[in-house]
């Protein structure tokens, strides 16, 4: 019975080793005490010489998968890969009303009040003959992603503001919903 209070005694005694924020003892002290390097610092461990190394070649960056090019540098203009249903058009038609309306306005016509008030230029009209892909045909989902994804003109890109799926989605409620026929 001794032996087992005595056990008890030593082992809450060593448990309690340094008030509440204390970690306890180290029995391995390269892992709790590590030598860290700043980043812009020099660094003998490595061939360059550099803390701070770049990207091995050909990586890609968690969750940013690169857009597809052309040939000549320019992106390729996709096809949506999303099905719209109606809770798609109608988030798509929120995130157009809080990302795109501030500038092209509600309805698409270019009357936003960073226009009307702050008097930056006028974006074309999603119901103009410029916007229109052809005489006929409206601008593919995948043009209006690529805008929206690199920007044109005075328009910045909006890639950081939404998704890429959420970007398709107010691809393709521009393009049905207000490019020639209007808002449904």
């Amino acid at each position: 019975m001794k032996l087992i209070l005595l056990g008890t005694l030593l082992f809450s005694l060593i448990s309690c080793s340094g008030g509440r924020n204390s970690t306890g003892y180290s029995l391995i002290n390269d892992m709790m005490y590590s030598i860290t390097g700043e980043a812009f610092s020099e660094n003998q461990l490595f061939e360059d010489g550099q803390t701070m190394q770049p990207p091995v070649a050909g990586t890609v960056p968690r969750g940013k998968m690169p857009h597809p090019m052309g040939e000549d540098g320019q992106p390729l203009v996709l096809d949506n890969p999303y099905e719209m249903n109606d809770y798609k058009w109608k988030r798509a038609e929120l995130l157009f009303n809080r990302t795109c309306a501030s500038c092209h306005g509600v309805d698409g016509q270019a009357g936003g009040k960073v226009v009307t008030e702050g008097g930056f230029p006028a974006p074309p009209k999603f119901k103009s003959r410029s916007f229109k892909y052809s005489k006929k045909d409206k601008k593919p989902a995948g043009h209006i992603f690529n805008v929206i994804t690199f920007g044109i003109g005075n328009m910045p890109t909006h890639a950081q503001q939404l998704y890429a799926e959420d970007r398709w989605y107010v691809s393709e409620y521009v393009r049905e919903r207000l490019m020639v026929r209007g808002k449904k």
